[in-house]
């Protein structure tokens, strides 16, 4: 037989259950809209950061012709022109008799909680800076899958397009929904 007592023990074990699930129900309901951020560097200050890595090739045999390291990170600005985090970026270049090859890992770190990372591998014309600088130009479909603190965007997913103009490179993060991210 439930008395009161016991029905009211019953109810508050109810309530708890539910408020710990609720963070579910939040997740279900944000990732189903759309939302677009976009976030900018300025090439410049990008480039002015470069440090080059020495390479060298390990084997008297190799098929590498030339190579290079370099990374840089900048600041990135918000659709306001307001400071917004840093993005970071490393890229390996190889030139063999096939081509030049660059392989490109990218970091981008919002002060609101936006962290990701990802890779790009393509080919560029030549090793000049603003060839290697341009080719991270991508789109591709990233996770936020590093927490720092609060974050709203953790665990989300987001098509990435990078694009890029004279003067600026263009991060534009499109919300995915659940059921083409999951």
């Amino acid at each position: 037989m439930i008395t009161i007592k016991n029905g009211y023990v019953l109810f508050l074990l109810l309530c708890i259950g539910l408020v710990s699930q609720a963070h579910l129900l939040h997740g279900l309901s944000c990732c189903s809209k759309s939302k677009t951020i976009t976030y900018y560097l300025y090439i410049a200050d990008f480039a002015n950061s470069f440090i080059q890595i020495p390479t060298s090739n390990v084997s008297g045999d190799s098929t590498t012709i030339a190579s290079s390291y370099l990374a840089g990170r900048a600041p990135i600005y918000n659709a306001n022109s307001i400071q917004a985090g840093t993005c970071s970026a490393s890229f390996l270049n190889m030139q063999t008799a096939d081509g030049i090859f660059t392989d490109i890992s990218n970091y981008l770190a919002a002060d609101n909680g936006l962290i990701v990372t990802w890779f790009t591998p393509t080919t560029l014309i030549n090793l000049e800076l603003d060839s290697i600088i341009n080719s991270m130009v991508t789109e591709c479909i990233v996770k936020v899958t590093t927490k720092i603190g609060a974050s709203p965007f953790f665990g989300k997913t987001f098509d990435l397009v990078v694009s890029s103009d004279s003067e600026k490179i263009y991060f534009k993060f499109s919300r995915l929904p659940k059921s083409a991210c999951c």
